[in-house]
């Protein structure tokens, strides 16, 4: 054999072992005999989501798979102990899995490694890890509307909100403008932006320093400034969803349009909460913060959203909302509360 054909032998035979060996990733069999590979998001809700390279996010009906297996453990919920517990995933028959090396509660008999039917895996979700690299996120809420009648009416509604956490530190930055005309007049011209540092003690509790502007071009009460620091605590944040509430000592000012000013100590209460169902493809959300202020003219404030979303893919949804915004106090205050629904894009 000559040293050209010796090469080109030796080049085929690496060329076949690494194509042959087996990348580390989740396998989906389904019950039709297609197979797919990527990672297993979460299983919830009769939906399971595994993210692939050659289709983003995809939603399989879960009556539809054959078995699965997971390259690395999941939090699992066994319909059949009703409890949580960490487990990887391996194939086993039609219908049927294996969790394996699993870290169950005691008083259910401890690690254990054991056959269940697919049928009783209630939910099962990729954690997060408390330490990982920088990963950034968030959305744009667009709404627009133009009515030509006997008057001419336009409404239009902006809402950004974006996320960055690396290691023990999280940054969240949201911002709003609303404004709505009829002929040359506004009924509502409003905007803010608020931003949020969290700084993690632990993989639950954390610290928090919050600001926030606001600014109204029609009420009385043109100028909302508020910025303070206090504990906080995420209750849970994984692949379905989030949760946190936060306790705050802030300092506030008010301005009104008639040149008065005020400025007082407040403690506010913060929560952020999203929850996805039906394999993401649903989601409940709401977040802001209710204030109230020491002492001066201004009794309370709430400032807050409340809604849900209808994901049509990994980047578009479409979304209802209601947003209210509130300051009571002995002077004019506000009282509005915005109605919106529109197109949201999501990265």
């Amino acid at each position: 054999m000559t040293l050209n054909k010796k090469t080109s032998f030796l080049s085929l035979a690496i060329s076949a072992t690494l194509f042959a060996t087996p990348s580390h990733a989740d396998t989906v069999w389904l019950l039709n005999g297609d197979r797919l590979t990527g990672t297993v998001k979460s299983v919830d809700g009769g939906h399971l989501v595994i993210e692939t390279a050659y289709g983003g996010n995809m939603r399989i009906d879960f009556k539809q798979v054959k078995t699965l297996e997971t390259d690395a453990s999941l939090v699992v919920r066994d319909a059949a102990t009703a409890q949580d517990y960490q487990a990887r995933l391996v194939a086993a028959g039609p219908g049927v899995v294996t969790v394996e090396n699993t870290q169950q509660p005691e008083d259910i008999g401890g690690p254990v490694t054991k056959q269940i039917q697919l049928t009783t895996l209630e939910r099962a979700v990729r954690p997060r890890p408390f330490l990982n690299a920088a990963t950034f996120d968030g959305r744009i809420d667009l709404a627009a509307t133009q009515k030509y009648a006997s008057t001419d009416t336009k409404d239009y509604t902006l809402d950004t909100y974006a996320r960055l956490r690396h290691g023990m530190w999280r940054h969240r930055v949201a911002a709003d403008y609303t404004r709505s005309r009829e002929e040359d007049s506004d009924n509502t011209y409003n905007y803010g932006a608020g931003y949020s540092l969290d700084y993690f003690i632990s993989n639950k509790a954390f610290w928090q320093a919050h600001l926030s502007y606001r600014r109204d071009q029609v009420e009385d009460l043109t100028r909302q400034v508020s910025y303070g620091t206090g504990p906080g605590y995420q209750f849970w944040d994984d692949e379905l969803g989030a949760f946190s509430v936060s306790v705050l000592l802030n300092r506030v000012n008010y301005g009104y349009k008639d040149g008065f000013s005020e400025s007082d100590f407040g403690a506010s209460l913060r929560w952020d909460y999203v929850r996805y169902f039906m394999g993401k493809e649903v989601e409940l959300f709401t977040r802001g913060e209710v204030m109230r202020s020491f002492g001066g003219e201004t009794d309370y404030a709430i400032d807050g959203e409340v809604g849900t979303r209808y994901n049509v893919n990994s980047t578009l949804s479409l979304y209802l909302k209601y947003a209210r915004n509130q300051v009571s106090g002995s002077r004019s205050g506000v009282n509005q509360s915005i109605f919106s629904t529109g197109l949201g894009i999501k990265w």
